[in-house]
């Protein structure tokens, strides 16, 4: 031992050696590939693995510095555009202020002139949002049928055409039958000379005050079977002309009873020429239960004049009702 050399004493040896190590860490904290592959076979970790390991370790370091990058972008943006609404707010302010100060009150402007208000400029009511429904009463002469024969609305005797979907038909059957008194509060279609239509929202039968409310349907609707319809031909005079929603004819009801379907375009042909008491002669396919006897026609003739099922030209002007 060279006793000329500095003596380090025992206390401080230990921090000493303690300190050399981390610097000496800090200076071997990069290592090569082939370093790792080395050390990693002496815990017998194959080559390829430390390769994936090194790679999946680098994808996720780009991940985490995008995700760095992205944050700071938003909050720079944030910053600056709350800076920004800031600003414009401290402006908005300072001009109302000055518009306030350099304008007149308004109010006090009308008094001095003493300006009488108009009530042209007056802002009308707002509707009700069911104000278009409307109540009704009346008879009820027979049920509505739809090209099954389901029961879907009643026809009264002051010729209203009350609508349902007929999936409430059985509802409707259970409830009313003709000849009872009803109230029916619904919307109102166009009024034309061959009836109106109503599309109900509920019905009541103003002798057991039970009502029947519009609902919608609990199934899907079943396509119709082709096992319930037959050919059919019905000959009579008409009693009554059905209309839908917009009054355009859709349909006839026979003074048998009977009611024969066929399309809107089919009807607007009838739009002159039609009335009660002309010799209806229609054929097509149809059915027959208890609450009556329905037809969807395919050929159609009104007092021996025959009428054209060919598909509506389009560019035809629209069917127009004639009150």
């Amino acid at each position: 031992m060279n006793k000329s050399e500095p003596r380090i004493s025992q206390e401080i040896a230990p921090d000493v050696f303690a300190l050399a190590a981390e610097l000496y860490a800090k200076e071997n904290q990069y290592y090569s590939l082939s370093e790792l592959m080395q050390a990693g076979a002496e815990v017998q970790i194959p080559p390829e693995l430390i390769q994936q390991a090194l790679q999946q370790l680098k994808a996720k370091q780009i991940k985490a510095s995008e995700r760095k990058k992205r944050l700071k972008l938003i909050l720079t943006s944030g910053i600056g555009g709350a800076a920004l609404a800031l600003c414009g707010f401290g402006i908005y302010n300072t001009l109302a202020s000055n518009f306030t100060l350099a304008k007149p009150n308004p109010e006090a402007k009308l008094e001095k002139a003493q300006i009488p208000p108009n009530p042209q400029m007056a802002f009308p009511p707002q509707p009700h949002p069911k104000a278009d429904e409307t109540t009704f009463t009346g008879q009820v002469q027979q049920y509505l049928l739809n090209p099954e024969g389901k029961v879907d609305g009643v026809l009264l005797s002051n010729g209203l055409q009350v609508k349902f979907g007929p999936h409430m038909g059985d509802s409707l059957v259970a409830m009313i039958a003709p000849g009872a008194g009803v109230s029916i509060t619904g919307t109102p279609g166009i009024s034309t000379r061959f009836g109106q239509e109503v599309k109900a929202e509920s019905i009541t039968n103003s002798q057991t005050n039970q009502t029947l409310a519009k609902q919608p349907p609990t199934v899907p609707p079943q396509p119709p079977l082709q096992g319930n319809y037959s050919n059919l031909s019905l000959e009579g005079t008409a009693q009554q002309w059905l209309v839908g929603h917009r009054g355009e004819i859709n349909g006839v009801i026979l003074s048998s009873g009977a009611q024969v379907k066929f399309p809107p375009h089919v009807g607007k042909q009838l739009l002159s020429l039609a009335k009660t008491g002309d010799k209806v002669q229609a054929e097509g396919f149809g059915t027959s239960n208890s609450y009556g006897q329905v037809l969807q026609a395919t050929g159609l003739t009104v007092d021996g004049q025959s009428v054209s099922f060919d598909p509506p030209n389009p560019n035809s002007s629209p069917v127009k009702s004639i009150n």
